[in-house]
């Protein structure tokens, strides 16, 4: 007591500090009180009653401890808001505009701590780590689903904010479009520490301004350039928090958070990151990356000695018991120990069953007794919980099962639909919704989901607002329900494709009764950008039911079955018929355009061939043909979008009385949509491209910047950007899963490889740059880790074997050849294969990826005389098909069956410029200097010509997708991509329009073939 008086022996000009420090000190009095009677204990009573006063004594240090706590945590908040109250208007302004996942930090939402007196010796131990430095920077808190991570986590930030350490948090939560993606974790955890550190504000806050697109780059650019760059700057000493990190959506075999992290922890060695999560495969091999294995301190929670959880449950249970008995007098000596020992018995370790448990005992509208005996009435299970047996009697499948049948009661096959329908759509939403929302929704009224959304209360975690967000107490709910070995009561299993098929056909509904042209009211001829309060209005008129609908109904498409019914495809039409263009009008609004690619392509891929198939296709023809316009400008959806549609265009003829009076085109337009998709305008020609093998991205290296851009292969948006390093011409490759990309080339001092979606190099392995040989070729191998590259180095091959993930070049072979090599190196089983020319046949040679040996020759294929090794020619090597040009023709020789399968004539009298097969060499295509693309199929009589696209880019380079289904063509100018399945339309040739006196240009069409031009009488006429 002496001690802290002194220490506080100085008068802060701040009253509230003064009145803080005045209550500090009269609770360590109290505290010192209640000690004394044990210290003048005679010496024998206190060995007689050590035990208990142990039990007090380390009560009492509890209560120290919590007296402090409180203390620090009002300093630290005051401290807080004081920082926050001194960052600048410009400052706060910058802030605000980065787009960060909402309540993620520790101190937003509803989260709870640890009960006073539980879980200390875990949560002692993570905060001897946060505060030595010495200590490995990560440390991972590994636990099965509700062993109390979240918990855990959520008293560290406590405890590490008191002490003046966090600097932020991400909790996330698949319940939370925002706060379960991976792209807002950095940028969040960004924004916290420059407003918790001045020093990293002044530092994070020019960097967006002169770049705010920093914000959106990869994982890795945004981990460097957001996080790492200005904590090394500024010499911080933090420590971040990253809860539940299994709950983020991430498709990586190895998390990519932590793959990114692993990169950079050894940088910031005074930042320190504690993560928890269930140990899923992900996860667990996140943290076995060499990089972070090494780094990463690891406390298994399920593996904590029982008895102390055991203790720990025990006093949660009494103080959640406790709690209501002071509501409810006659609960005193309620419940018995006997049946305290029976809960803790179930609980098998479970923080969650017994949060669930007093939850569901104590509320308000049921008797706690007669609630507490159904659960010791409840029968046992043996039901697996993840890949770990519990013991028989402890899952939470009984539990969820007794308050499922409490709170229902006797079978009612109506109501069971209906309570099935509101849980389904509660659960399998794309995000939380409200029960106004779920009500709308299923067309239920509110207040019956509301009242069976209370009545399993704790299970959920629900307001008292009808239109605040409910969600599930815990995620393991959701995985019981869903699951029908663990869920075996069939009135309350929610099966996922009917209540899917219900959510989505409520989605319809709703947006057929309710979309309007122009519900937002807002301006004519503007950019949405320009609207200051689009925000507000898009919230003031659209209902979250609308915007949820309108967002994610076809995310509720999760196989044909869905939409296969006569209901469906009905509803479907409709929508497209009646509602297609005010649909886009509230994505655009939202920021949400995106979606209606998304929505239109899955709706295509499970519809059959029918009039409803047609008129979607002809949907996402306008889409993405007019991408821009709608993705920036509702207005212009009927200004500019819809009178440039071709003729014959379903969009235009059901939606021509919507555009603008004034807009009307009368000459140039093309009868109906040719098959191109997107276009791609690009400063600087392209030096190579290519498909990853899922066909979902295209990766471009630029030769200006040496740039490597990843392009969405739907839109030809930039999904991301890579930095190569290089100014010499290279090729890339992806790995088989399109995890990763590949970089190689002559003049290159590295085969360099980046993870697609961390943004990160994973590896750099030296190149074979003493004498720049040429790259012909290169081809992963089956399991993604090892590369080979072919490169001539006269007069032999040089082939090349690295390990992509460890940087090392295992080894390499010098094959002489007495022919021409076709540049091509493939993987085959265990193997790669290469060819050459010679004496007359193509020769194919083999090498074991792991063998030391040199090659051997496997085959020799027939060749024809006509093949001349100085023209252009490619090789397709799982079907030895040999493509090669003569003069005026384009032939495809079948060197197995020693015959033609392809003698073309189509492009004679104009230079064929590139070639190539699709992977499966189902396709095969051509390009040629007079700006035309030729596409052949492959059939029983050979090749036949499948498309002749004729283009408006010079120097084309068509390359097909790997599904068959798209080609891109690379110019000089810009990057086409045409799909293979539609009809084809020729570019309309029309007559140059000149414009007169008294006309201005409108816009012009995303090809640039076509301008519309308002003439003075009103008539707006378009010419090519």
């Amino acid at each position: 007591m002496v001690a802290l008086e002194k220490r506080f022996d100085s008068h802060p000009d701040d009253v509230e500090e003064l009145r803080r420090r005045d209550r500090l000190i009269r609770e360590f009095g109290g505290i010192e009180g209640k000690l004394r009677p044990l210290s003048e204990k005679p010496e024998p009573v206190q060995l007689a009653e050590r035990a208990q006063d142990n039990e007090k004594v380390y009560g009492f240090l509890e209560d120290l401890r919590e007296a402090i706590f409180d203390y620090q945590m009002v300093q630290r908040t005051a401290i807080r808001d004081r920082g926050c109250g001194s960052i600048r208007q410009a400052e706060a302004t910058v802030l605000n505009k980065v787009r960060c996942a909402q309540e993620a930090e520790y101190r937003h939402g509803d989260r709870q701590g640890c009960l006073k007196g539980t879980r200390g010796a875990v949560l002692d131990k993570i905060e001897l780590w946060a505060r030595n430095f010495h200590e490995p920077y990560v440390y991972w808190l590994n636990g099965l689903a509700g062993t109390g991570k979240s918990t855990i986590a959520q008293t560290i930030a406590e405890r590490i904010f008191a002490d003046g350490q966090l600097g932020a948090s991400f909790f996330c939560s698949r319940d939370f479009e925002d706060r379960s993606n991976l792209k807002l974790i950095f940028p969040t955890i960004a924004v916290q520490l420059a407003r918790n550190y001045a020093g990293f504000r002044s530092i994070f806050v020019p960097l967006v301004q002169s770049d705010p697109e920093t914000a959106r780059e990869s994982l890795y650019g945004q981990m460097d350039r957001l996080i790492v760059q200005p904590l090394k700057k500024s010499g911080i000493s933090t420590v971040i928090i990253i809860d539940a990190l299994d709950e983020c959506k991430d498709e990586e075999p190895a998390s990519a958070i932590l793959s990114v992290l692993g990169q950079f922890v050894s940088k910031i060695p005074r930042v320190k990151f504690f993560v928890t999560g269930r140990p899923e495969p992900r996860i667990r091999g996140g943290f076995r990356l060499p990089l972070l294995a090494e780094a990463t301190d690891v406390f298994v929670l399920h593996d904590v000695n029982p008895s102390l959880v055991n203790n720990d449950i025990r006093l949660f249970l009494r103080q959640g018991f406790q709690d209501l008995a002071q509501r409810q007098r006659e609960l005193d000596g309620w419940p018995t120990e006997k049946q305290l020992d029976f809960l803790l018995e179930r609980a098998a370790g479970l923080f969650v069953y017994a949060a669930a448990t007093i939850k569901f005992i104590g509320h308000r509208n049921n008797d706690p007794k007669e609630q507490l005996d159904c659960l010791l009435r409840s029968p046992e299970s043996s039901t697996r919980e993840g890949k770990i047996k519990l013991k028989a009697n402890a899952t939470l499948d009984s539990l969820y099962m007794s308050i499922l049948q409490e709170a229902f009661g006797d079978d009612d096959s109506e109501d069971d639909h209906k309570i099935r329908s509101t849980l389904g759509a509660m659960i399998l939403a794309a995000n939380t919704l409200s029960p106004s929302t779920i009500a709308t929704l299923l067309g239920f009224s509110t207040k019956s989901v509301f009242l069976r959304l209370s009545s399993v209360h704790s299970l959920l975690v629900l307001q008292e607002d009808i239109d605040r967000p409910v969600r599930p107490f815990h995620k393991s709910f959701p995985d019981f329900i869903v699951d029908p070995t663990r869920c075996i009561n069939e009135r309350f299993h929610v099966s996922p494709p009917s209540h899917h098929q219900e959510v989505l056909a409520g989605c319809l509904e709703l947006m057929n009764q309710t979309l309007e042209k122009n519900m937002c009211n807002l301006p004519d001829a503007v950019a949405n950008r320009e609207v200051g309060d689009l925000h507000e209005r898009a919230e003031r008129h659209l209902s979250p039911a609308l915007q949820y609908a309108c967002k994610s109904w076809h995310k509720h498409l999760i196989n044909k079955y869905t939409v296969h019914t006569p209901a469906i495809t009905s509803a479907l039409r409709r929508f497209l018929e009646k509602k297609f263009l005010f649909w886009l009008e509230v994505l655009s609004v939202l920021g949400a355009a995106r979606e209606a690619v998304d929505a239109l392509e899955l709706a295509a891929k499970l519809l059959e061939a029918s009039p409803t198939l047609d008129l979607v296709n002809d949907c996402f023809r306008f889409v993405m043909r007019f991408f821009e316009i709608i993705s920036t400008s509702r207005p212009h959806i009927y200004h500019s979008a819809l009178p440039l549609c071709p003729h014959q265009s379903m969009v235009r003829s059901l939606y021509e009385p919507h555009a603008r009076p004034l807009t009307r085109i009368v000459h140039g337009l093309p009868d109906s949509w040719d098959s191109g998709i997107a276009t791609m305008k690009i400063s600087t020609p392209i030096n190579t491209a290519v498909w990853s093998p899922c066909s979902r991205f295209i990766a471009i290296l630029s030769h200006e910047f040496w740039m490597i851009d990843i392009l969405d292969a739907g839109t030809l948006e930039r999904v991301t950007t890579l930095h190569s390093g290089t100014h010499s011409p290279a090729w890339l490759i992806f790995s088989p899963n399109t995890h990763l990309l590949t970089l190689f080339g002559h003049g290159l001092k590295k085969v360099m490889s980046w993870d697609l979606q961390t943004g990160g190099q994973v590896s750099a392995a030296a190149s074979d740059t003493s004498s720049s040989p040429p790259y012909l070729s290169a081809t992963y191998s089956a399991c993604g880790t090892m590369l080979a590259t072919l490169c001539r180095v006269t007069p032999a091959l040089k082939i090349s074997i690295w390990n992509i993930l460890s940087s090392v070049r295992t080894h390499s072979y010098s094959h002489s050849v007495g022919g021409w090599p076709l540049g091509e190196i493939w993987t085959h089983d265990e193997c790669l294969r290469f060819v050459t020319v010679e004496s007359g046949s193509i020769a194919t040679w083999e090498i074991e990826f792991a063998s030391p040996h040199a090659p051997t020759r496997v085959e020799s294929l027939s060749i024809p005389d006509n093949f001349d090794t100085s023209r252009e020619s490619r090789f397709h090597p799982t079907s030895s098909r040999l493509a090669f040009t003569t003069e005026g023709s384009v032939l495809v020789w079948d060197a197995h069956g020693s015959k033609f399968l392809l003698e073309s004539t189509d492009a004679k009298g104009c230079r064929v410029t590139s070639m190539s097969f699709s992977p499966d060499g189902r396709f095969f295509v051509c390009g040629t200097e007079n700006q035309e693309i030729y596409l052949w199929k492959e059939s029983p009589a050979g090749y036949t010509l499948h498309r002749k696209i004729i283009s408006n880019i010079r120097t084309l380079k068509p390359l097909v997708s790997p599904n068959g289904e798209s080609i891109i063509a690379i110019g000089d100018e810009a990057i086409q991509l045409w799909r293979t399945t539609d009809p084809i339309a020729s570019r309309v040739s029309t007559p140059a329009f000149q414009r007169s006196e008294g006309e201005f240009i409108l816009g012009f069409s995303p090809d640039e073939a076509l301008a519309a031009v308002v003439r003075a009488d009103g008539i707006c006429c378009g010419g090519g």
